[in-house]
């Protein structure tokens, strides 16, 4: 399915305006960081790749891993457009050498489930919607392509979940964690810990997204983590393609890393796209390069809702109590009414009787 630029940032605007579901596909990948926004009310989506990973670490005498990691995330969009209920998580087979006790050291074969996570995310602040700030202006092209100070103000986000990080796991976030047990540098983590991050999301001029991830993990646990994810994607002139940087920061006191990575999207048609990028870490306790493919699909059950018109809503509601005081004003009347007709033909029967009484 083949889209026009004009035709995607219509329906981009649309979708912004009134809900946080989109006509194509919104995937978070090929980046690690999550968007402010949802995949909108019972839409199904499926966000799914496999990671290829060498690392080598100069303080454990060059023990080395190579890592293949499948990873996954479900997003649902759950009883309103604004909530979203994620869950993620990724499954390991590794191949490592360990050179601290041997340098000679056979190669050993790992397979183990890894970090799951489940939580909830929800918007917040939605400046997208307001049409002053974000409408089309279809008297000046200028305007419509150049960066304003209101584009500075982004949609916020929340996300509350919780980590389960199995016995095999990586300790926070620590891929030498096998090689270092039984060693001075063994680690031990809680099994289960608590997560929060705060997701801020800014557009530009059409083409290109700013998401923040500003995350506190490991929350409960002796070390907690502080991982901040800042991404840049940038549609090209034909948008079924697109571009991403990516800046990734993680500290604690067990494991810190900071990572560079880029990647391409390309999207299929309105329910499927596919993605690659490359990213690498600037030291070598440990190094680590990594190439990652996946893809994006989802189950769209959406039905639109128009949106609700507070004006009119308030008129209709103003309305029907009038009518209610005018029905209620009109019973009164006519039990009044009512009462005094009884009232008047007593009168007459009794002014009747005496008339008769004269004649006798």
């Amino acid at each position: 399915m083949k889209f026009t630029l004009s035709l995607f940032l219509t329906i981009f605007t649309i979708s912004s305006i009134y809900s946080q579901y989109t006509e194509v596909i919104n995937s978070n990948r090929p980046g690690s960081s999550y968007g402010a926004f949802s995949v909108g009310k019972n839409v199904l989506q499926f966000e799914l790749g496999g990671s290829f990973s060498d690392l080598s670490h100069k303080n454990l005498n060059f023990s080395y891993i190579k890592e293949l990691e499948l990873i996954y995330t479900i997003r649902y969009g759950l009883l309103m457009e604004k909530l979203e209920l994620i869950i993620n998580g990724s499954y390991n087979q590794n191949r490592s050498v360990n050179n601290m006790i041997n340098s000679n050291s056979k190669e050993i074969k790992t397979e183990f489930l890894n970090k799951q996570s489940i939580g909830f995310k929800y918007l917040v602040f939605d400046p997208y919607k307001n049409q002053k700030w974000h409408g089309t202006n279809l008297f000046s092209w200028k305007k419509n392509n150049k960066i304003r100070w209101i584009d500075l103000i982004p949609a916020v986000s929340v996300y509350v979940g919780a980590n389960y990080v199995p016995e095999e796991g990586y300790f926070y976030n620590d891929p030498f964690t096998h090689l270092k047990k039984g060693t001075s540098y063994e680690t031990t983590e809680e099994i289960v810990s608590l997560k929060g991050n705060i997701i801020t999301q800014h557009h530009f001029v059409g083409k290109w997204v700013l998401v923040n991830n500003f995350i506190y993990d490991r929350i409960g646990n002796e070390n907690t983590t502080i991982n901040n994810i800042t991404t840049l994607t940038h549609n090209f002139t034909n948008p079924i393609w697109s571009s991403m940087l990516e800046n990734e920061f993680i500290k604690n006191d067990i494991y810190s890393d900071n990572f560079i990575k880029a990647g391409l999207a390309y999207l299929y048609n309105r329910n499927y796209q596919f993605d690659f990028s490359i990213g690498s870490n600037f030291k070598d306790t440990p190094n680590k390069l990594y190439l990652n493919v996946g893809f994006s699909t989802r189950l769209d059950w959406h039905r639109d809702v128009p949106p609700v018109d507070k004006e009119l809503k308030k008129n209709q509601k103003e309305d029907k109590k009038l009518l209610k005081k005018n029905r209620k004003n009109e019973k009164k009347s006519q039990k009044q009414s009512t009462k005094n007709q009884k009232k008047s033909n007593k009168k007459e029967k009794k002014s009747l009787r005496k008339s008769k009484r004269k004649r006798k």
